[in-house]
């Protein structure tokens, strides 16, 4: 019986506390977040909900050479400048050797063109009497390669003012063109076959670079004619310099009072005083000049009495009767193909003979 006592009250004891753990948890459950502390709660979409997009980025529109573009200059979404007026600008990736023009066309005349670099320093230009707008440096051409804006400026106006961009490579600067030009004449050796060839090779190159100028093409001519004996590639190249307002060039000898050959002390037919020189073939007129390049004679077109050809058991001549005087020579090769040729361009260039 003792023992049976004393287990009631710790009986009893245990109830009571189970009873009131059992109050605690229900009242914290009640009352808690079910989260741990510090933890915040994630809100739950609204069904039908987009998440908000962020604003697009203005992309800039890049040029391509000989590629019109149209654009306008508009109240409501042209950028503004610090003056007041209005621009579009456009990217522009060119080399500093690129010799450029830049056409903008719009109804409103009052619009401009201005050219910046990354740092928005501005770019000097012009404006041609053909409204073309081109650099106006020494150089002709940009500071640097690399990247530009080309901007149109406008006043700033009620209404739209519609224009049209396009920028055309012409081609090369003149200061870099003459740099390449002159360096392969100095290296030029005519009686050295492995130079001939290195120059064929770069005037092409810079004729390809190029196609506005009628150096390479001039001399291209000179290389096909007397170094590789190809008068087809020849012709070519001296019908592009002559439409390029250059000149087909070919060598002559003559003789200093422009006599016919005769025959010499030795028992030979030749000039009795023998001259070399060269016969400049321009629209409208040939040219005689001597190894130094200085005239010698003029002739144009109109004032040709006579063209033709002096054929001699050694020799293909060519007489150029004139107004005044008569010009009788040899073209530098002495073959027929090459006197053919030179009556040839004489007859379209100068006399503007199609047949």
């Amino acid at each position: 019986m003792k023992s049976q006592r004393n287990v009631l009250p710790v009986v009893v004891v245990a109830l009571i506390l189970l009873s009131t753990f059992s109050v605690d948890c229900r009242v914290y459950a009640q009352s808690g977040t079910g989260e741990l502390p510090g933890a915040k709660p994630t809100p739950t979409p609204k069904p039908g909900a987009k998440p908000s997009a962020k604003p697009a980025v203005p992309v800039t529109p890049t040029l391509v050479f000989d590629q019109e573009i149209k654009g306008r200059i508009d109240p409501r979404g042209s950028e503004k400048a610090a003056g007041g007026g209005l621009f579009e600008d456009y990217i522009l990736n060119a080399k500093s050797e690129d010799l450029l023009s830049f056409q903008l066309l719009s109804s409103d005349t009052t619009l401009g063109l201005q050219i910046v670099d990354r740092d928005n320093a501005e770019i000097p230009v012009t404006k041609d009497q053909n409204g073309l707008f081109k650099i106006n440096n020494p150089a002709g051409g940009l500071p640097a390669d690399g990247e530009y804006r080309v901007r149109v400026v406008g006043a700033a106006k009620r209404t739209a003012m519609p224009f049209s961009l396009k920028v055309t490579r012409l081609g090369l600067t003149p200061t870099v063109y003459n740099e390449r030009f002159n360096q392969i004449i100095i290296n030029y050796r005519e009686s050295d076959a492995a130079s001939a060839d290195e120059a064929l090779a770069k005037l092409e190159e810079l004729a390809m670079a190029d196609k506005s100028k009628p150096g390479a093409f001039e001399f291209l001519g000179i290389i096909y004619l007397y170094n590789k004996n190809d008068v087809a590639k020849a012709e070519q190249a001296m019908e592009q310099a002559v439409q390029l307002n250059g000149a087909a060039i070919v060598k002559i000898s003559y003789d200093a009072q422009w006599r016919r050959m005769a025959r010499l002390k030795n028992g030979k037919t030749g000039w009795e005083e023998a001259r070399t020189g060269w016969l400049r073939i321009r629209p409208g007129q040939v040219e005689i000049t001597d190894p130094s390049n200085r005239i010698l004679a003029t002739v144009a077109g109109a004032q040709i009495k006579e063209l033709s050809k002096i054929l001699t058991a050694s020799s293909n001549l060519i007489n150029v009767t004139g107004e005044r005087r008569q010009f009788v020579f040899e073209p530098g090769s002495g073959t027929q193909q090459e006197a053919d040729l030179v009556i040839k361009l004489i007859q379209t260039h100068v006399m503007k003979r199609t047949n």
